[in-house]
């Protein structure tokens, strides 16, 4: 059976040892780290947080990198640029510390980001020499402009170095543009989550217009054997919603999807379907 893990910021602002806590509670066996001092005044030091994770009896799937302004300085000759590298490698380097596999990254932010360079291959580079030092994933995300992971997959080939697909990325940034066609064989890492087509809602799967029944058979098409892995939030809240409700509800998504996860075993369509209705 697959297993299931959960972005381990999902909208409520509670203390993380309760959220983790749960976590557990609602089913789900995994958790994916938001590695940032941004909610820090919520979730702590995030280097508490594995150790904790784990005493609540969650497995660490991967660490989200902070999602910071400089990022598009990764691209240039300069400090921003410098400042990023230096985050992210210090990313991996607590992912070695705390046996975490996979560390997963944003390579630009925005929608006019500057364009890929040899400066920015090269920060990339020095990154996944690190990495690959210390026996850990570094893991693509999707985002709005395609050409940066075709530039950077085209020009370095590392077992370390992978891709994250985000099927809420996909859906309302770049729709068509089958990201699982040209790299399902890098894939390390699901970032599952649902919107309209109009903007990076982070729902529940079924709660907007994603054909999953389409997508999981693409997924389970790539071989990809980790954990069916929500990255979702309560961005649209509903009045009386609850963490443990709201959790409920995503694993009752996330079981739902196993329906896919097999290529080849029947499908249940009739039954997500039924679900999304």
């Amino acid at each position: 059976m697959p297993q299931f893990s959960i972005f381990s910021w999902f909208g409520f602002p509670v203390p993380m040892e309760e959220r983790f806590k749960l976590i557990k509670m609602a089913g789900f066996e995994g958790v994916l780290l938001w590695w940032s001092d941004e909610h820090a005044a919520v979730d702590g030091d995030k280097s508490l947080q594995p150790e904790m994770a784990r005493r609540n009896g969650l497995f660490i799937e991967n660490i989200h990198t902070p999602i910071e302004e400089c990022i598009n300085g990764l691209w240039t000759n300069s400090a921003a640029g410098d400042e990023f590298e230096r985050i992210l490698s210090g990313c991996i380097v607590a992912c070695a510390e705390h046996a975490i596999p996979t560390a997963v990254v944003h390579v630009s932010r925005g929608d006019n980001p500057p364009p890929p360079s040899q400066i920015g291959l090269d920060r990339i580079k020095r990154l996944l020499e690190t990495a690959e030092r210390k026996n850990i994933n570094i893991a693509l995300e999707n985002l709005r402009k395609p050409e940066f992971l075709d530039f950077i997959f085209s020009n370095i080939q590392s077992d370390r170095l992978g891709f994250c697909y985000d099927s809420g990325h996909e859906n309302c940034y770049t729709p068509g543009a089958d990201f699982l066609a040209k790299y399902g064989s890098k894939l390390m890492a699901l970032h599952l989550h649902d919107n309209d087509g109009t903007d990076d809602y982070h729902q529940i799967p079924g709660e907007g217009s994603i054909d999953w029944s389409a997508l999981l058979k693409k997924i389970s098409g790539t071989g990809y054997g980790g954990a069916i892995a929500l990255e979702v939030a309560n961005k649209i809240p509903l009045c009386g919603e609850t963490p443990a409700s709201y959790l409920k509800k995503a694993f009752g998504a996330a079981q739902k999807l196993v329906n896919y996860k097999e290529a080849d075993q029947l499908l249940d369509i009739v039954a997500f379907e039924n679900y999304r209705r």
